[in-house]
């Protein structure tokens, strides 16, 4: 019997040291602060603890609670389904039972300190100028002013892409009185975020060759940013004439308002002018030195690696234990003694895998015999993601076996397909234990060649080669062929589609990509039949393997859910007004 448990011991390790310090408290002594280069540092440092992206931060208590395995909102769409009832992608999620009271439990954990985050961004940008020049960082005022820039961007976006327009605050307000202030536009928002963009462009440099700033904002990040909120905003959900839901006199909270084209060429030039940066900076690019059943695991193993463009570095020195810890990260692993942190890949995902050639593959929705003839044929970046029956877990652990009574079958797994992602091959599951280091990727150069593909394809009433290009480089380093160049507008769109769904796969981009593209009450997606597999053997070996698809759950999802409801006791203050449907 395997126990594996993946699981947070220490927070940082080596050059990332400065995220162990606690920042001083700006209303201890503000002029103190500005007034030591050291303390403005660790003050920042401040900013990127509370503002970047969690990832698979895994904490059930404080400022960055998320529900275990939930925490990568994969349970939360088609791409997978909780082994815990009680996980917020099964509990919420997935039977539509969310309120306008419990979305900073049900998802946004940071709603409260996004605001204090901002206004410590604020702060910066306020009195940066007013801390001494150091000769041995001559740099360091330019490169303050531009991060905090940047992540005055990207903590104002997190919380945009979630609600819609939001007050604007370029002030030293205290973070408790943002919701005094009225909503302002979602465009006046993404121009905000913009300009912030713009701005730390022209301060940042374009990369760290000093380890002890790595998971710092860059040019390169920046760029990165701006590609994808043009991307986001360009999308069916806030480019349109007609929102989600009907919501008369402020529809320009919730989107544009309007259907305008050309906001598609926008998004394209980010990506290109992203793109143009990456390959010109000689830091960073699509890995490709491996073989295409290395490539794409390497990226999400590899600290550092050249195509990560900005990782949170906070997740250090994993570790495996025979320990219940759920409190920290999901079980990842094949934990029967306390599977309620799994997280499993539904049947639904896992068909979106082509096959070698970029053919549909073989599945039968009757089921059949050839179970291990089909994973086989699959896009070699379904084993570097997904464990699966007859794959390997690792040298230590072996082969996995889900057949009934196997070694690695479990009474909590309704899919046979667990996710292997982020767990590294190298961690140990006996003693003597060893620890990894894992990034939680926030930019990485795949999702701009992505994002660039998409609109290009949706600006363009025949998908240019640029588009087919774009797509290709990604394709090409995991051993996939192009799309064929026959495609027509429709049929680009629904395989870019699914090449987003497989390259950036539990990486908190399919949630939000369903919600943006307006497809989640599409059946089977957030809503709907929500399939695994039922294995057997057919001749008592543990090769020759019968497969049949079933239904494990029925998914509910209402459209108002496409953006998240302001949270109530904010609304009643008066002042903000809370999104349709809510």
């Amino acid at each position: 019997m395997i126990y594996l448990l993946v699981a947070l011991v220490s927070a940082l390790l080596g050059g990332c040291g400065d995220y162990l310090e606690a920042p001083p408290t700006v209303e201890l002594d503000e002029n103190k602060v500005f007034a030591d280069r050291t303390l403005t540092e660790r003050f920042l440092t401040g900013v990127y603890a509370e503002g970047m992206p969690l990832g698979f931060n895994m904490r059930t208590s404080g400022t960055d609670s998320r529900l275990h395995s939930s925490s990568t909102l994969g349970s939360a769409c088609d791409e997978g389904e909780d082994v815990g009832d009680w996980a917020a992608g099964n509990s919420a999620w997935n039977t539509d039972n969310r309120t306008n009271e419990s979305i900073r439990w049900d998802e946004d954990t940071r709603h409260d300190l996004r605001w204090s985050t901002l206004r410590k961004c604020n702060i910066i940008l306020e009195r940066i100028h007013e801390v001494p020049f150091d000769q041995g960082d001559p740099d360091f005022n330019k490169r303050t002013e531009g991060e905090a820039y940047f992540m005055r961007a990207l903590v104002f976006w997190e919380g945009v892409y979630r609600y819609g327009g939001l007050p604007i605050i370029h002030s030293r307000l205290n973070s408790g009185d943002f919701s005094l202030h009225p909503r302002n536009s979602f465009e006046a928002c993404v121009d905000s975020i913009i300009a912030d963009c713009d701005r730390a462009i022209n301060l940042l440099p374009d990369y760290y060759t000093d380890d002890t700033k790595k998971g710092r904002a860059t040019r390169i990040a920046a760029l990165a940013l701006k590609s994808r909120v043009l991307l986001y905003a360009a999308s069916p959900l806030f480019n349109t004439d007609t929102p989600y839901l009907a919501f008369p006199g402020h529809e320009d909270l919730i989107g544009y308002g309007n259907y305008d084209k050309e906001r598609w060429k926008k998004a394209a030039d980010a990506a290109k002018t992203a793109l143009d940066a990456v390959n010109a900076s000689g830091y960073y690019g699509l890995y490709t030195e491996g073989t295409p059943e290395s490539n794409y695991e390497y990226v999400w193993t590899t600290p550092d690696n050249k195509e990560v463009i900005l990782a949170n570095k906070k997740y250090r020195n994993f570790r495996v234990s025979s320990l219940p810890m759920v409190a920290d990260l999901p079980t990842w692993a094949m934990n029967k003694a306390w599977g309620d942190g799994g997280l499993y890949a539904t049947f639904n995902f896992v068909k979106f895998y082509e096959k070698k050639d970029g053919t549909k593959a073989d599945w039968n929705d009757a089921g059949g015999d050839d179970l291990m003839n089909i994973y086989s044929s699959l896009d070699p970046r379904f084993a570097q993601t997904i464990a699966y029956h007859g794959s390997k877990w690792s040298d230590e652990v072996g082969t996995i076996n889900f057949l009934p009574n196997g070694a690695q079958s479990s009474s909590t797994d309704k899919t046979r397909h667990l996710l292997h992602k982020w767990v590294p091959r190298t961690m140990k599951v006996t003693p003597p234990l060893n620890t990894a280091n894992v990034d939680w990727i926030v930019f990485r150069v795949a999702e701009l060649y992505l994002n660039y593909a998409e609109a290009l394809n949706e600006y363009y009433e025949t998908p240019p080669a640029a588009a087919f290009d774009a797509v290709a480089k990604v394709r090409a380093r995991s051993g996939m062929p192009a799309f064929p160049s026959t495609l027509n507008k429709t049929e680009f769109r629904e395989k870019l589609r699914n090449e987003r769904g497989v390259e950036l796969a539990f990486e908190d981009h399919r949630f939000w990509d369903i919600r943006r593209w307006l497809i989640a009450e599409n059946e089977g997606v957030m809503q709907g039949r929500m399939y695994g597999l039922k294995i057997k053997s057919n001749d008592g070996t543990t090769t020759n393997i019968h497969y049949e698809p079933y239904v494990f759950e029925l998914r509910s999802w209402s459209r108002r859910s496409y953006l998240h409801p302001i949270v109530q006791d904010e609304v009643n203050k008066g002042y903000l007004v809370q999104n349709p449907g809510w």
